[in-house]
């Protein structure tokens, strides 16, 4: 044998080292005709890396070359490939492997018909008899390394059915092999305790792999009337045998979990359970009904029963239909029996046991079950009350020490397991309704251990969705003034579960005023306990946005429970009191919002004014300040009026106008406008040293504006015109001030500053219109000026960012964005307004053209959006309106644009992903303006060489003809898209199909 410029003796010894040398060279070598033979004569070697490399280098050569070779030729190589499986299958597992990927490569790639793969198996068999070798290892990895290559290999449409085919054919031959081999270990079945013997030559090892084998080939379709359900059997039967092996101490984890896996996938076949679910649901209960499998769980460690339960758990919630019709069946009661014991498995969910997790998704499954089919089951009952049982035990933390020594994983892990046991509570509460309600207030209220009390209460918390708000049999006990007062024994995580119940319950006790009016004391109460702050703070918000109408009479206390919060909470628990006790306050009567409001902006405004003077350059001073705009913002949160009555109002519903124009008036308080001329002499400060601003703390104070700028009135709400005048100031301090010669100075930071003044321009812009309850003069000349001077300076900062404006676009993309979006807002929601700012929608379709040519789905889709509306707009057959004339002419004078740049990204300028927002405005452009249109594509397309050069002029008229006479969007796309694939070059390729 000889290799070009190779030395084989010399590389075959390198190679049994390995040496880098050799390995570098080895790829090369694989290459020429005569590695089929340098193959062989690796694998003849005694040295298992040699063998190894052989068994490699027939994988890639049957990968690869093949088809160099003549039929005769390919029939030697299977044979051969058959002989030296067999012959290493005892040897090194990586030389069998490599060997079987060579086998099945082959097979696959063969164009033939027949069934090569049952002849394959056929074939190690007889070689195996005559050389007296087991089969069983060699067809074993082939099987496994057939079905892997199967599922990774690309497959024409034609060799993928004969290939299915054959792997139909010889399913039943693999699944009779890989038996064969998972029962080496073997067990009488008639008794619970056999005499076992293993079988002579067969390693746990192989039993395992067989297992995955089988497990990996029943993927592939298992006819459920002829093989399926004597497969089954014949696992289980297996699996019986491994349980007994486990009792005795002796069983094999790998081969449990491969085993188990295995019978995972059989019983949670869901095509199978549609088909056979009777037969197989019975064939299964038989099985797990009888003791051997009781026995596992009750004498098993977590570890040992976690793969038994997953199969366990699988199989009902594949059958759980099954299993509800048939409930007082003997076997489906054992079942569920098994299930409850997995329920309650000893031990601590998370922190040493993960069994009791697992069936805790099948109690919901059976529960919606049951319902669908409204079977009724004494059985069922006691199951459930079982399930409940088991749950309180195990949702109870555990004994402080043990709990204590826990890393914080297992607490997680206990926490989570708490969640979803709160899923199977609820479902249980639907088939055991009262009496679970009356036996959790019992638990509750007679538990003598803290931790009992509290699982208690949390699985209150978890059915309160589900309880009635007429119940009064039970939940009047446990709210009852001197229940409530038992369960508060200052153990911290038990008050916090009363905590929490109060709100989960919150609605219910809406319709109880004598019980609410001991319930929110308490509440506020905990407030003063750092540890159940959050808890109490959740409570409250609950109780106050659920009970907001029957807490009139508490407002002062909430008040001040508001007012002393800002000394004693943090900032966000702050907050959130501010904007319950604001919801309260909303509820009432507008005319006692002031005085209900006045100690609250009492204590605000000077804490604000306080930190305005603080206020310097270092981060650290600008904290409080942004506290207190936080706090300003979820206080005027809290006090918005619905929308849902303002959309009313706007709708001309009297009613809604009535009240809201009630509110205005009663806004008009003297106090209330001091706070808020206050609020804004003290925001106006804050501008004075725009050194001192950062986007943490202009986001802050906009957010705070943008919670009392709406469009219905606002207890904190000036004038528009006042809130116009302090965002143009702002505009002024952080972006750009007007410069001696007219042209604005551009801040050094206008890009970070900007977005979020033009965001809060585009909320300004939606809401600032007179109102039947508002007493405003007109704005818009104001608001239109200032819309006008943003844009433009917003496009004078990105012409000097960088060289072009296309790359300013792309360096910008928030910048982008934000000012797109902006004028998109002003077209669709006030349009009117583009008449008081045409400078501000001229410079917009200019940068539109700019933006169009971007490379960003941030910049493109926004100009995309906007440019669209003002085609739609600006369109002769669109509705009339104060702006058209001036929309009509910037169409007019920057469609051509548009059109060339949308064409060009089209035509390949941009990448394939952003054609979405380029089709629709290119749709836009020839549906609203047919005619002009086909003069600018007509002329664009003249040039041969636009939009691409690689579009004939056959399909460029194509193209057109196309476009111009549909009036569907989705053929629309459909012709673009082509377009864009003719213009890239693509036809053909996979991005055409």
């Amino acid at each position: 044998m000889g290799l070009e410029g190779i030395d084989v003796d010399a590389f075959v010894q390198a190679l049994s080292i390995p040496t880098q040398e050799a390995l570098a060279a080895l790829p090369q070598i694989q290459r020429q005709p005569e590695a089929w033979q340098l193959a062989f004569d690796l694998l003849a070697t005694n040295n298992d890396t040699c063998r190894f490399f052989g068994a490699h280098t027939l994988h890639a050569k049957v990968t690869r070359d093949l088809d160099t070779l003549d039929t005769d030729r390919r029939e030697a190589l299977r044979h051969e490939l058959v002989r030296v499986a067999v012959e290493s299958s005892k040897g090194a597992a990586n030389v069998l492997s490599k060997l079987c990927q060579a086998l099945a490569a082959y097979l696959l790639a063969q164009p033939t018909e027949g069934c090569l793969l049952g002849a394959a198996m056929s074939a190690i068999q007889e070689r195996a008899q005559s050389t007296g070798n087991d089969a069983a290892y060699a067809i074993v990895e082939f099987l496994g390394v057939f079905a892997e290559e199967l599922n990774t290999t690309a497959l024409a449409t034609a060799e993928q059915a004969r290939i299915v085919q054959d792997v139909r054919d010889a399913l039943p031959q693999a699944l009779q092999v890989l038996l064969g081999v998972v029962s080496g270990l073997e067990g009488s079945p008639a008794t619970d305790a056999p005499e076992f013997a293993r079988r002579a030559g067969q390693q746990v090892s192989w039993r395992v792999r067989a297992w995955r084998g089988l497990q990996q080939w029943l993927q592939f379709g298992v006819p459920g009337d002829t093989l399926f359900v004597p497969l089954l059997e014949a696992v289980l039967a297996q699996l019986r045998v491994l349980a007994a092996y486990q009792l005795r101490g002796d069983g094999d984890e790998d081969e449990i979990a491969a085993a188990t896996t295995a019978a995972d996938d059989m019983v949670g076949n869901a095509a199978i359970a549609a088909r056979f679910g009777r037969s197989v649901g019975e064939t299964v209960l038989a099985h797990f009904a009888q003791p051997w499998l009781a026995q596992v769980v009750e004498h098993s460690d977590s570890e040992g029963v976690l793969p038994w339960a997953a199969m366990i758990v699988t199989f009902g919630e594949t059958y759980t239909e099954h299993i509800a019709a048939h409930l007082d069946e003997d076997h489906v009661v054992a079942y569920l029996r098994l299930a409850v014991a997995l329920t309650q498995f000893p031990g601590h969910a998370g922190l040493d046991e993960e069994v009791s997790v697992q069936p805790l998704g099948l109690w919901c499954l059976l529960q919606e079950a049951l319902a669908d089919s409204e079977t009724s089951s004494t059985f069922a009952h006691s199951a459930y009350a079982d399930v409940v049982r088991a749950l309180l035990a195990k949702c109870a933390y555990p004994p402080t020490e043990v709990w204590t020594a826990a890393d914080r994983d297992a607490r997680e892990q206990f926490t989570a397991y708490r969640r979803e046991a709160g899923d199977a509570l609820l479902g249980a509460f639907y088939v055991l309704r009262g009496d679970m309600l009356c036996a959790l207030v019992d638990s509750a209220l007679a538990a003598s251990d803290w931790r009992y009390a509290e699982a208690a209460l949390f699985a209150l918390r978890s059915v309160g969705e589900a309880v009635p708000q007429d119940e009064n049999d039970h939940l009047p006990r446990l709210f009852a003034p001197g229940a409530l007062m038992q369960l508060q024994p200052g153990l911290t995580t038990l008050h916090a579960a009363v905590l929490s119940l109060a709100g989960a319950y919150a609605e219910w006790l809406s319709a109880r005023p004598a019980l609410l009016a001991d319930v929110v004391p308490r509440v506020a109460a905990a407030l003063n306990e750092p540890a159940l702050v959050p808890a109490a703070v959740t409570a409250l918000r609950r109780l106050c946005d659920n009970c907001r109408a029957q807490l009139g009479d508490a407002v002062p206390g909430l008040v001040q429970l508001a007012r002393d919060s800002l000394q004693t909470l943090p900032s966000r628990e702050q907050q959130r009191v501010l904007e319950a006790v604001a919801d309260v306050i909303l509820a009432q009567s507008p005319s006692t919002h002031a005085a209900a409001l006045a100690p609250l902006t009492a204590s605000l405004l000077p804490a604000l004014q306080a930190a305005v003077a603080r206020l310097t350059p270092d981060p650290d001073s600008q904290t409080g300040l942004i506290d207190c705009l936080r706090g300003i913002e979820a206080l005027a949160r809290g006090l918005q009026f619905a929308d849902d009555i303002e959309e009313r109002a706007l709708a001309g519903n009297a009613e809604a106008i009535s009240m809201l124009a009630f509110a205005a008036q009663c806004y008009c308080d003297e106090s209330l406008a001091a706070f808020r001329a206050g609020m804004l002499s003290t925001l106006n400060r804050v501008l004075a040293a725009p050194e001192s601003l950062n986007d943490e703390l202009l986001e802050a104070m906009l957010a705070a504006v943008g919670a009392y700028v709406r469009r219905g009135p606002h207890a904190f709400a000036p004038d528009f015109g006042q809130v116009i005048s302090f965002v143009r100031c702002t505009w002024e301090a952080c972006v750009a001030r007007a410069g001696s010669d007219g042209a604005p100075a551009i801040s050094a930071r206008w890009a970070d500053l900007c977005p979020p003044l033009l965001q809060s321009m585009a909320q300004l812009a939606t809401v600032a219109a007179p109102k039947p309850w508002r007493s405003d003069t007109d704005t818009d000349v104001a608001l239109g000026a200032l819309l006008a001077r943003a844009v433009g300076d917003v496009c004078t900062g990105l012409a000097c960012a960088a060289p072009t404006l296309e790359a300013a676009v792309e360096q910008q993309p928030v910048v982008s964005e934000r000012v797109f979006d902006l004028g998109s807002r002003v077209l669709l929601e006030r349009l009117e307004l583009v008449v008081h700012s045409e400078m501000a929608a001229a410079h917009l379709c200019k940068l539109g053209v700019h933006a169009l040519a971007v490379p960003s789905r941030l910049a493109l889709r926004p100009a995309t959006s906007f440019l669209g509306t003002v085609v739609r707009l600006g369109a002769p057959s669109a509705r009339a309106s104060s702006a058209s004339p001036l929309l009509q002419a910037l169409c007019s004078e920057f469609a051509p644009a548009w059109l060339r740049a949308t064409l060009a990204g089209i035509g390949g300028a941009l990448p394939r992903s952003l054609l979405p927002g380029l089709s629709e405005l290119l749709f836009a452009l020839v549906r609203h303006h047919l005619q002009p249109a086909r003069a600018w594509i007509a002329e664009l397309l003249r040039d041969p060489s636009f939009p691409s050069p690689h579009a004939s002029e056959r399909a460029k008229r194509q193209f057109t003809q196309q476009l111009l006479a549909t009036r569907s969007f989705v053929r629309a796309k459909a012709i673009i898209s082509e377009f864009a694939i003719q213009c890239r070059n693509l036809q053909g390729t996979s991005y055409a199909s």
